[in-house]
């Protein structure tokens, strides 16, 4: 209940952290693109059909040559709406097959990753608790996406930052 209402109030907050391909235009900013259903129904994609306001705030955190940390934060709830953003962006997700990101990497020395799962992760969610003080649910970043990072050169001490900024 507490969380339908601080959805209501827009007192609910969700941070996620994320690996993409290439690094968004500004270093920080909000993306601003209706989202709605795609031909297949099991997508959704910018302006289709029905298309509903959709706005995801994003921030560069690192930066590898193979990759960037992004730090990103729904503003609205679309279903698929960072992948949605980040992709129409030019900015498509590690992993992400249906909306574009490569599902394999080669590395500088050679070696291919080969990439099982989208590079996305919810790390926190905060709620308004019920005596005034906030409700803050971490959730640590998954070893499969710190060693992709560490593999594409960049830091674990960067996940921390991400999850902050």
């Amino acid at each position: 209940e507490r969380l339908r209402h601080a959805r209501e109030a827009g007192a609910y907050t969700r941070r996620y952290v994320a690996i993409a391909s290439h690094s968004p235009t500004a270093d920080s900013g909000v993306w601003d693109t209706p989202i709605g259903r795609a031909q297949d129904p099991r997508k959704r994609a910018p302006n289709g059909r029905d298309s509903t306001d959709a706005r995801s705030r994003f921030a560069t955190v690192a930066q590898t040559p193979q990759g960037v940390l992004l730090a990103l934060t729904p503003l609205t709830g679309r279903t698929h709406q960072l992948r949605v953003h980040a992709s129409h962006a030019g900015d498509a997700l590690l992993g992400d097959r249906a909306y574009g990101g490569p599902t394999r990497l080669t590395l500088p020395a050679g070696r291919v990753i080969a990439l099982r799962r989208i590079a996305l992760h919810a790390a926190r969610v905060t709620v308004p608790g019920s005596g005034g003080a906030p409700l803050i649910v971490d959730s640590p970043v998954p070893d499969e996406l710190v060693s992709l990072w560490e593999a594409l050169g960049g830091t674990v001490a960067a996940w921390q930052a991400a999850i902050e900024a």
